[in-house]
């Protein structure tokens, strides 16, 4: 089981005493103090006398994509759009600003109502897909998804930013998806990975 810790920018693979601990734990068995203390210190747990509930994302990663949009040339409008939303992308990823980043997506993600608006959010993925070959910034899945859902939201369309991980070896990847869509990226290489955090 993979957990991705946002406030230190890292990947935790819980195994062992500590899995064997989080699975008790998932299931309302009690631990001793030492058990605990193996999850509390990772630092994605906190002691309390509280009841939780931790359940995995439920999330289906859509088969179909915008990976070849058509040949129309993107406007200098559009372009444009892109190439701010990439370098505040990139600026968001510098040390310790990816979780205020997520949280103030979230916040502005609550405010809109979320009904239908698929074919504008397709279209908005077509468009920042083709602007994004001009923009001389290093592709990566993180800063184009950001980028992407932040023109997405400064238009009151709310796509879901996926984070998912897979093992042996490990890598991670994140896209932007919407209904039977991913955004950013391929589905084939969305597919490949297990979603562990969706926003």
């Amino acid at each position: 089981m993979i957990f991705l810790d946002l406030r230190r920018d890292r990947y935790l693979l819980m195994t062992d005493a500590r899995r064997a601990a989080f699975d008790r734990l998932l299931a309302g068995k009690p631990n001793d103090s030492d058990a605990m203390t193996l999850l509390v210190d990772t630092g994605l747990f906190v002691r309390s006398d509280f009841g939780f509930r931790i359940e995995a994302p439920a999330i289906d990663v859509p088969t179909d994509d915008l990976s070849r949009p058509d040949s129309e040339r993107s406007g200098l409008r559009s372009l444009f759009g892109a190439w701010c939303a990439l370098a505040w992308a990139a600026r968001a990823l510098k040390p310790d600003r990816l979780p205020s980043t997520i949280e103030q997506l979230l916040r502005d993600k609550r405010l809109l109502d979320r009904s239908g608006h698929e074919s504008e959010l397709r279209a908005l993925g077509t468009a920042f897909a083709r602007s994004r070959t001009f923009v001389p910034i290093a592709p990566r899945c993180l800063v184009d998804s950001l980028a992407l859902y932040r023109m997405a939201l400064r238009r009151s369309l709310a796509p879901t930013l996926v984070f998912g991980v897979r093992t042996n070896p490990f890598a991670a990847h994140c896209w932007l998806q919407s209904g039977a869509y991913v955004l950013t990226g391929t589905a084939e290489e969305a597919r490949n990975y297990q979603p562990i955090l969706v926003v």
